[in-house]
């Protein structure tokens, strides 16, 4: 066979891939245009400001202004609630004032005593020296801008950022047209930033990278729950990717730095944190609703150890575990529903599951076109399923009407059962055998490692 009739045959996997990442665009259109319309046919949601929509009566919470020593300064007594902690703690920091009080005092909460990690105040400082009102405006935008920068990013990396227009839509109508949104703006939450953990901890095992390491690093520090999720997704995704490549290994090495360097106040953060997780009862969808706490706590940790035992026997067959080809290949078929189970049960296990956590599902989104486009021998039926299996978890984590009116209870069932059809979906996917075919291009490590 001469060079020229050997030519079609070297470009047919470019084609193919060009014509699924097409595919993927076109396929993440029809989902944006179904939830922008889901989303906005309720448009009578008036809301000035941040004040909560009218809706928000729905999800049953507690009245916010009989917590009066919660109150934000200088706005009504419920906007930006919890980014107030953030602010007067960055602002005590700063002066050199502890923001970390005795737990054993009963009325400790009053004195606001933090419960976020002192990194968040140390990099908080400027907005601290900032009035209240535009500091909260400041935060939300911030947050909603890295969500959408890791996305541009992450998608341009994969050769899918003719879909960003679509996932910057289904972004910004989450955040501005749902209940939950609203009720993440007018907290003035940090569960964007849990999004953009989820971006970046994929992106890593899908392109590499230095950078995606440590962006994963920095923003998984500013919650505990992105925590939760990057170290499980790490835990997987580096044993696939390959222990020998040094990029994966400064998530947890700027994660350890960033303790260090803030030890003191990290030992007194502990203390607060736990404190305020061993005396809080149910609240949210929780899984808690639905079944014994043992087994919502137990459920992401036995999620993960069924997919990486499937991993790693059908990886043993024909000795494949040694060709990085195949394991990278098997992370990327498996990339979305893996994350996807994660994401609902590192969220919904603990017995506080505000709905305002849900925004973090949102860094869903770019992996799901990613997925699409690059995921190996995937079925157009099983893609189909997943992305119908991603739209209803969408409308029921945002609260989109009618699921407004649920009780927490239905949404916490409907949660868990998409989070078990994610973990069978990526168990199915481990355990098919694939080619070692292509090697992600961009990923800026060798093949074997």
């Amino acid at each position: 066979m001469d060079a020229r009739s050997a030519a079609p045959d070297a470009s047919a996997p470019t084609d193919h891939r060009a014509k699924r990442r097409d595919s993927a665009t076109r396929t993440i259109r029809i989902l944006t245009a179904l939830i922008v319309v889901a989303v906005a046919a309720p448009l009578f949601l008036h809301y000035t400001g941040f004040r909560p929509a009218k809706e928000l009566d729905g999800l049953r919470y507690p009245r916010i202004f009989k917590y009066s020593f919660r109150t934000t300064p200088g706005l009504a007594p419920h906007h930006g609630i919890d980014f107030s902690q953030i602010w007067l703690s960055a602002r005590k920091m700063s002066a050199g004032e502890t923001v970390y009080y005795p737990v054993e005092n009963k009325t400790w909460r009053r004195e606001w005593s933090s419960t976020y990690h002192p990194f968040i105040h140390w990099l908080y400082a400027p907005l601290g020296r900032v009035a209240f009102q535009p500091a909260l405006i400041a935060h939300n935008l911030a947050g909603i801008a890295a969500m959408l920068l890791a996305a541009g990013l992450a998608l341009r990396s994969a050769g899918c950022g003719a879909a960003f227009p679509s996932v910057a839509a289904a972004m910004l109508a989450a955040m501005y047209l749902t209940p939950i949104g609203l009720f993440h703006l007018e907290r003035g939450q940090m569960d964007v930033f849990v999004a953009t953990s989820i971006i970046c901890i994929v992106a890593l095992f899908l392109r590499g990278g230095r950078g995606w390491a440590i962006a994963a690093a920095l923003v998984s520090t500013l919650k505990v729950q992105a925590w939760i999720f990057v170290g499980f997704y790490w835990a997987v995704g580096a044993a696939l990717w390959g222990l020998r490549d040094r990029n994966p290994w400064w998530t947890p090495g700027v994660i350890l730095a960033l303790n260090l360097v803030f030890l003191r106040q990290v030992l007194q953060w502990v203390d607060s944190f736990l404190y305020v997780a061993g005396n809080t009862s149910y609240f949210g969808p929780s899984f808690t609703r639905t079944m014994p706490e043992g087994l919502a706590f137990a459920l992401p940790f036995v999620s993960v150890a069924a997919v990486a035992v499937t991993a790693a026997a059908a990886l043993a067959r024909g000795e494949r575990w040694r060709d990085a080809g195949e394991r990278r290949a098997l992370l990327r078929r498996i990339s979305f529903p893996f994350a996807a189970t994660l994401a609902v049960q590192t969220i919904c296990a603990t017995p506080v599951t505000h709905d305002y956590r849900l925004i973090a599902l949102l860094g869903l989104l770019p992996v799901l076109v990613i997925w699409c486009a690059d995921g190996e021998e995937i079925g157009r039926w099983l893609r189909g399923g997943v992305c119908a299996a991603f739209v209803v978890l969408m409308l029921f984590a945002l609260r989109v009407k009618p699921v407004t009116a649920l009780a927490f209870v239905n949404v916490a069932q409907v949660l868990a059962l998409l989070s078990l059809f994610f973990l069978a979906t990526t168990l199915a996917l481990a355990a098919r055998r694939g080619a070692a075919s292509s090697e992600p291009r961009g990923a800026g490590s060798p093949a074997r490692a």
